[in-house]
């Protein structure tokens, strides 16, 4: 329902930085290397923000990347190859090196892609680079926390997998790659929108992802890999099968594209609705659901087979 557009650089982009991190990242196998390469993993932010100066597209996709790596969900290499005490190890190594604060270990790539990415970012706007670091700290801290293990039931499971699945993240990037400066009011205001943005967002993820954590979940029971997704969640709460507990979420997920435009209409009418930065942040945000949603059917990401 959402429109997909794809950043008109987009090829030039990915070629570059797909070259980047195939060279420089420590994949743990070249099957892992060219599977990141198959599973167009920078294509995604391409999709998502259609819209970014040229200028600051590069440091977005790379931004992205970076964390859909440190997360591992396509190979599981990093964050859920790890205990959560091994995560957290790692994320507390990399928060201050992000930060500037410290300076990274140059034959560290975890450390110097971090370090280099942020530091860019910074240096062409630091205000909005800010906003994008502090949603990517409350995501990757979500991600190694053990309150995410004790959700009794979907709406406590959806608001943690909103924090760690990086959706403030990902509209703070939506502001630093078009140059939006929305006043903090403006965003607050903005939290039902926020809310239904990011449901929608990781209940697509979920149900395209669930056939691959599964099969992982059965192969590696691992304190950092346990199988915490919306799709397993309705069909234990609803007592289905997978297959109906997916066909359920597909509906659910239709009716709240609804809703969704309607409050958007609703903000555009009321009073400051005309401005021209928050129209434009809006339909990035649409642009980010349309863009995953056509990411997910086919990536090998989510689409794959041992």
């Amino acid at each position: 329902m959402f429109d997909i557009q794809c950043h008109p650089r987009a090829d030039a982009i990915c070629a570059e930085l797909d070259s980047f991190f195939m060279k420089h990242w420590p994949f743990k196998s070249q099957k892992e290397r060219n599977r990141f390469f198959t599973s167009q993993t920078n294509r995604w932010a391409c999709l998502a923000f259609p819209m970014a100066d040229d200028d600051r597209l590069l440091d977005t996709v790379k931004v992205n990347t970076l964390l859909f790596l440190l997360d591992g969900k396509y190979t599981h290499y990093v964050a859920e190859d790890m205990s959560l005490e091994e995560g957290k190890r790692l994320y507390k190594r990399l928060i201050p090196i992000a930060m500037g604060k410290k300076l990274p270990n140059r034959s560290d790539p975890y450390e110097w892609i971090t370090y280099d990415v942020w530091t860019s970012m910074r240096a062409c706007d630091i205000e909005l680079a800010d906003q994008v670091l502090r949603e990517a700290l409350v995501c990757i801290t979500a991600q190694v926390d053990t309150v995410r293990f004790a959700c009794p039931d979907m709406g406590s499971l959806l608001r943690q997998r909103i924090k760690e699945g990086g959706c403030a993240f990902v509209a703070a990037c939506v502001r630093y790659s078009s140059q939006l400066r929305i006043p903090n009011e403006t965003l607050k205001s903005l939290e039902s929108i926020h809310e239904s943005y990011g449901k929608l967002g990781i209940i697509v993820n979920d149900i395209h992802s669930f056939e691959k954590e599964l099969h992982l979940w059965n192969k590696d029971h691992k304190e950092g890999a346990r199988l915490l997704n919306i799709v397993n969640t309705m069909s234990k709460d609803a007592g289905v099968s997978y297959g109906t507990a997916k066909r359920i979420l597909w509906v659910l997920c239709r009716e709240w594209e609804i809703d969704h435009q309607e409050m958007v209409a609703k903000v555009l009418g009321g009073k400051g609705g005309a401005d021209p930065a928050l129209k434009m942040y809006l339909k990035g945000l649409e642009y980010v659901l349309g863009g995953n949603e056509y990411w997910s059917e086919t990536t090998e990401r989510y689409h794959w087979c041992d």
